[in-house]
């Protein structure tokens, strides 16, 4: 009786494991900015937003040129994603991947994206954009004072994004 309490305990275990680790899959319909997509499932459309980066606004500095990197890597393709909820906006937060790879370290090591901390501590995130930073890749090719954080961009008025955000020359 012991030994099948014990191969029922594994059996549940290794259900939960493979469920935790289980990928959805979805095709990309729409790149809207360097961290947000629409997704097509089936017949339906949805918005995803990669849940531990910060990539810069369309109106911001580097936001256009995040943008056309992203789109150039996953749009028309069909991508991995784990979702993790929803966040203020009703959007999916999730784990992206593409060709087995993360998109979100992808994005932050070749410099169009900020690591997001706030809300995430991985390491191989800290990492990756310590070496865009030491590299100068991307938005970070003048420096780490010549950028401005999109979550500073975002609570900026226009007179605070000049004196603030516009380092850059």
């Amino acid at each position: 009786m012991n030994k099948f309490f014990k191969v029922i305990s594994l059996l549940l275990l290794a259900l939960i494991a493979l469920n935790a680790s289980a990928k959805d899959s979805a095709r990309v319909v729409r790149v809207k900015d360097g961290d947000t997509y629409v997704f097509r499932k089936g017949n339906t459309d949805f918005t995803i937003r990669l849940k531990n980066i910060d990539a810069p606004e369309l109106k911001q500095p580097f936001g256009y040129l995040s943008f056309v990197y992203t789109s150039k890597l996953i749009s028309g393709k069909t991508v991995s994603f784990d979702s993790t909820g929803k966040d203020l906006y009703g959007r999916v937060l999730a784990d992206i991947w593409i060709d087995n790879k993360r998109l979100d370290s992808t994005l932050i090591r070749n410099g169009w994206a900020w690591h997001y901390q706030t809300y995430s501590n991985d390491s191989l995130l800290k990492s990756m954009m310590v070496f865009a930073i030491n590299e100068k890749t991307g938005l970070w090719k003048c420096g780490i004072a010549g950028v401005c954080p999109p979550s500073f961009w975002r609570s900026y008025n226009l007179k605070n994004r000049s004196k603030f955000c516009s380092s850059y020359k």
